[in-house]
């Protein structure tokens, strides 16, 4: 299935009214659209801050009622950001580009330069996108929250990353509940300009959508947590971060590839004293739990980015196949 012929999950197409599936945080209460916050969310008391986020919402919505020509054709529209949170966005870049010139794998380094995300404000996905597709073909697609899993990658199959427009609440502009833009486009558009990267994300969707029961859903997801999430490599004997989950957090980066002896200021620290740096293994990888409200106490950590998007590639294009030796798994 070619990128043309991928179409996200409307409201029109089995899905509750009350719910749009792709947007499980979203609310749709008599035509309004309103963005559903957990009481302890730093945003929560917050109407101005809650209003923005149900007009972003509503362009996410609006944009999976479209065809895939009108997306094709259609801008993304702006979404509408505030002086404090242009603030937050320029606080972040401020604080976390000394930690990446630290820590940032070198391909991270070299594609960020080429994206030029702005440091003074939140870039609009559209002009993020636009550079995107130049590099790799990747496109970026508006979503109002978290997304099922089958959605997420079967639009990675089709060279489109689903992502949010928020951004996190100024109270916090070191700390986020939920993935929003600073994850997004920091993290993970900055990763999928890298061609090697952007191919091994095609991958794990093509492998998700072969994957027919639960038990191996989960076991590919959680391989896809702790490498293309959280996945680091060695360059000149140092850790080095790969995965936007680290590359996004520049506490969480700090912290991961000092083993622990270097926490980041100002970011709410729930780690672990030290972190296990272990070597990759995906059998493992597919049964080991993980904790996403916390620092992550082991990382698989590869002798080299070649090393593991050679040895990735490899795993996840047999996932499924008959060149797959567990094939009780899928069935």
């Amino acid at each position: 299935m070619g990128v043309s012929e991928y179409i996200m999950h409307g409201p029109s197409e089995g899905v509750s009214e009350d719910t749009d599936e792709a947007n499980s945080a979203v609310k749709i209460v008599g035509g309004n659209v309103f963005v559903e916050l957990d009481p302890d969310h730093p945003g929560f008391k917050d109407e101005e801050y809650r209003s923005r986020r149900n007009e972003i919402a509503k362009i996410a919505l609006e944009w999976n009622e479209m065809s895939m020509e009108e997306r094709r054709t259609t801008k993304i529209p702006h979404a509408p950001y505030s002086e404090d949170e242009d603030a937050v966005w320029a606080a972040i870049m401020e604080r976390i580009a000394p930690v990446h010139e630290k820590y940032a794998c070198h391909s991270y380094l070299e594609n960020a330069k080429d994206l030029g995300l702005p440091n003074d404000r939140i870039p609009q996905l559209q002009e993020v996108s636009e550079k995107l597709e130049n590099m790799t073909g990747f496109r970026q697609e508006p979503v109002g929250g978290l997304v099922h899993s089958k959605t997420f990658h079967t639009a990675l199959a089709n060279r489109v990353f689903l992502s949010t427009q928020y951004i996190r609440h100024s109270s916090r502009p070191f700390y986020t509940p939920e993935p929003d833009v600073v994850h997004e486009l920091i993290g993970h558009t900055a990763m999928l300009g890298v061609p090697q990267w952007a191919e091994l994300n095609i991958l794990f969707g093509k492998a998700d959508m072969r994957s027919d029961t639960e038990d191996a859903i989960t076991r590919l997801g959680s391989v896809y947590w702790y490498v293309m999430e959280f996945g680091a490599c060695r360059e000149n004997n140092q850790v080095k971060a790969v995965g936007p989950g680290l590359l996004s957090s520049f506490g969480e980066m700090e912290h991961a590839c000092t083993s622990g002896e270097g926490c980041g200021e100002n970011e709410a620290c729930v780690c672990a004293p030290q972190i296990e740096y272990k070597k990759p293994n995906f059998e493992e990888m597919e049964t080991r739990p993980y904790d996403v409200t916390k620092y992550q106490p082991v990382l698989y950590v590869w002798d080299s980015f070649e090393e593991m998007y050679q040895k990735t590639k490899e795993f996840v294009t047999n996932w499924g196949t008959d060149n797959d030796p567990r094939k009780d798994l899928h069935k």
